[in-house]
């Protein structure tokens, strides 16, 4: 997978300078709109405005390098958790870091939001990460698991997650420049009677309304492909598309539009368009989308990624390109040339056996009377989300204890006490501090 690599990083450079020339012009042109004078050539607040714009560009580059990863997570308020308190997803990320020969095992972090989906950020061992929510852990058994870990892993492995995460913040920023430019334009003109106020005020509100649209435009140029790309090395990865299938059949049952108040509830995920596209599924986009919704979205259809991945007869990069030329009539995935160079020798697909298909849960917690598929289904999801909500109070430092009568009393960290009655058998338990 060189070759996306590659093309990942030409396409990182040629962003950066893009918007270098963007962030020097926008800095120059603010600058002498609110300080230069026309009619006596002074001109110094537009070097002024050039030299901030220089500082500020700089200073977001690195920011984006050591912090972004910590912002986005911060956004969605991801918790980091430990190999004890879900060893099954950990378990998930390590084989699949390993199958796509990443050299690292990725920071792993849950969302408190029953949206079932999924996102990566960071290209290295100290800031690349892996965050999915109670409620993907709660939906997905562990095939469809693996299918979404591989897919977020090929992210990481591919350099996408660059790309995006430059991408995300100078977007971020851009809009906040503007907005605060917006908000101040009514102070900026009534403050100066002179010839040029008019045309400063002009020129803010012009760069004040534009720059976002245009910032937005390259954020755009980002590649669809990126998703149809993850999900062929998934395929490779887990050697199932059907997996990652059926995990995105899952997930994208669950749109914006359809669930606006549980997306409300969780004001924490839903966190706008700058962290939406970063994830496996953009639940913001609408169940049938017009022309315009999709040639602005920046994930494909969902439907398309899922029929390609049920077609395919093979599990590697090649039959995935071949399948996806047919189901979505678009030019080449992958250039013929790169396959030849890939010289890749069919991957057959491993249909994994019954007992390798078991949900997310402990064995010991699956309950063994008689049910309907129906129902069967409804109690393994409810044990999966247990496990996952367990598991995410676990990682805040809760004290979980488990009473004989089978209760489970969960004390969360603030709560400074030496001893906690049952409420159902009444048992004392002492809590070690």
């Amino acid at each position: 997978m060189w070759f996306i690599i590659e093309q990942n990083k030409r396409k990182t450079a040629i962003f950066l300078v893009i918007l270098t020339l963007f962030f020097l012009f926008f800095g120059t042109a603010l600058g002498f709109s609110f300080s230069g004078d026309i009619y006596n050539g002074n001109y110094y607040g537009t070097l002024i405005g050039l030299l901030i714009s220089i500082v500020c560009f700089i200073g977001i580059i690195i920011y984006t390098k050591f912090n972004a990863s910590h912002f986005f997570l911060s956004q969605v308020g991801a918790t980091p958790i430990k190999k004890e308190d879900l060893p099954i997803l950990y378990n998930v990320v390590e084989e699949m870091s390993i199958a796509a020969s990443l050299g690292f095992i990725p920071k792993i972090y849950i969302i408190n939001s029953e949206i079932p989906n999924a996102f990566s950020v960071g290209v290295n061992e100290k800031n690349a990460a892996v965050a999915v929510t109670v409620g993907l852990l709660s939906n997905l058994n562990r095939d469809e698991l693996q299918g979404v870990i591989a897919h977020e892993i090929a992210h990481i492995k591919n350099l996408d997650t660059l790309y995006l995460m430059y991408a995300g913040v100078i977007f971020g920023v851009v809009v906040c420049v503007s907005d605060t430019i917006l908000r101040s334009i009514s102070r900026s003109s009534s403050r100066s009677s002179k010839g040029n106020a008019g045309i400063a005020v002009l020129i803010a509100l012009v760069l004040a309304i534009i720059s976002p649209i245009l910032v937005r435009m390259l954020y755009l140029t980002i590649s669809r492909k990126r998703e149809y790309l993850a999900d062929a090395c998934a395929c490779q990865y887990t050697r199932y598309p059907t997996g990652l299938a059926s995990a995105l059949n899952k997930i994208s049952n669950f749109s914006y539009s359809g669930n606006k108040k549980a997306v409300l509830k969780n004001e924490k995920i839903f966190s706008g368009p700058i962290v939406s596209c970063m994830y496996i599924h953009n639940f913001l986009q609408k169940e049938k989308p017009s022309f315009l919704d999709e040639l602005f979205s920046t994930h494909p259809s969902t439907k398309k990624r899922i029929e390609v991945l049920k077609q395919m007869g093979a599990a590697d990069i090649e039959e995935y390109a071949k399948v996806y030329s047919m189901v979505v009539s678009d030019k080449a995935l992958i250039k013929k040339d790169n396959l030849i160079k890939m010289n890749i020798a069919t991957i057959p697909i491993i249909i994994p056996a019954a007992a390798d298909n078991s949900p997310v849960i402990s064995k010991d917690a699956i309950q063994t009377k008689e049910e309907t598929p129906d129902e069967t289904f409804k109690t393994e999801r409810i044990i999966r989300q247990r496990e996952a909500k367990d598991g995410l109070k676990k990682a805040m430092n809760y004290t979980i204890i488990l009473c004989d009568c089978g209760t489970k009393l969960k004390i969360p960290p603030e709560l400074k006490i030496s001893e906690i009655t049952c409420p159902n058998c009444n048992k004392v338990h002492k809590i070690l501090v």
